[in-house]
């Protein structure tokens, strides 16, 4: 093989290269939600000019309550009520709630910037103090249901990956997956990781994913006041064709025919 034939298929090879796609954290240490709002939006990938995720929280929202902590912001709203089992407690999305039977329900969804063109993967995310309380005025089951991804085609449901903890159980597959509180734990402390669930996509190309948030059958037909904290969320975007390879593959193919040309004609 000439010395131009594998210089172009090595130049070739490369620019069919992605550029690279580096993982991104809605950390809500770094961000702002005033209390009581519905949804917001931020700007958290570096690489990606604007708003990258909004989170919109929808459903039975009138009975949304304010946080058990002071200074006791109405929910949602960023609070260090939980710590998840980490050395300190943790700013999470706080979602505190009194429903008036078990058929309420509030439902969470994130989505992606239409700007991730190709979607994003490998998004994941943990649910703190995610427990169950049977006692005279604290009578509660934490219930996690409706948890599917959109992928990018914006018609294909994705199934999640769900790690339970001590505190909860999963039950169903796919789509019919089902979280439940079965242990009380406390909000922060050494313990305090028993309530912890783990969602993940995996590497699919999402572009939103959404659960549901409610109160189980463990519990009288009222439930009492219940809250969880929704953890940092974590997604690599799917890498993109890098333009400038692009470029260099579609100088090289004509080059080729060049050459091909040539030969014929030196024949």
């Amino acid at each position: 093989m000439s010395f131009v034939r594998r210089s172009f298929l090595l130049l070739l090879s490369l620019s069919l290269f992605s550029t690279t796609g580096q993982a991104v954290v809605v950390d809500w240490d770094t961000l702002t939600w005033t209390p009581g709002t519905l949804t917001n939006s931020y700007n958290v990938d570096p690489a990606k000019a604007g708003n990258d995720i909004t989170v919109t929280v929808t459903g039975n929202t009138g009975q949304l309550q304010p946080e058990l902590v002071a200074p006791n912001p109405q929910t949602p709203a960023i609070t260090t009520n939980f710590q998840g089992g980490l050395g300190t407690a943790q700013n999470t999305l706080s979602i505190a709630v009194n429903f008036t039977d078990q058929s309420q329900s509030v439902t969470i969804t994130i989505d992606f910037s239409a700007l991730y063109s190709l979607g994003v993967q490998n998004v994941s995310f943990q649910l703190f103090d995610f427990d169950f309380a049977s006692a005279t005025g604290n009578n509660y089951q934490d219930r996690l249901s409706g948890i599917t991804a959109l992928s990018i085609d914006g018609t294909t449901l994705v199934a999640p990956t769900i790690t339970t903890s001590s505190a909860n159980t999963r039950t169903g597959t796919g789509f019919t997956q089902v979280v439940t509180g079965i242990a009380s734990v406390s909000d922060t402390g050494g313990s305090s990781g028993n309530g912890n669930v783990t969602i993940s996509f995996g590497t699919t190309a999402i572009k939103s994913f959404t659960f549901t948030y409610g109160s189980g059958s463990g519990t009288v037909p009222d439930p009492t006041y219940q809250h969880v904290g929704i953890h940092d969320i974590t997604f690599t975007p799917v890498p993109e064709l890098n333009p400038t390879w692009t470029a260099v593959g579609s100088c090289l193919a004509a080059f080729a025919l060049i050459l091909r040309h040539s030969a014929k004609f030196r024949k």
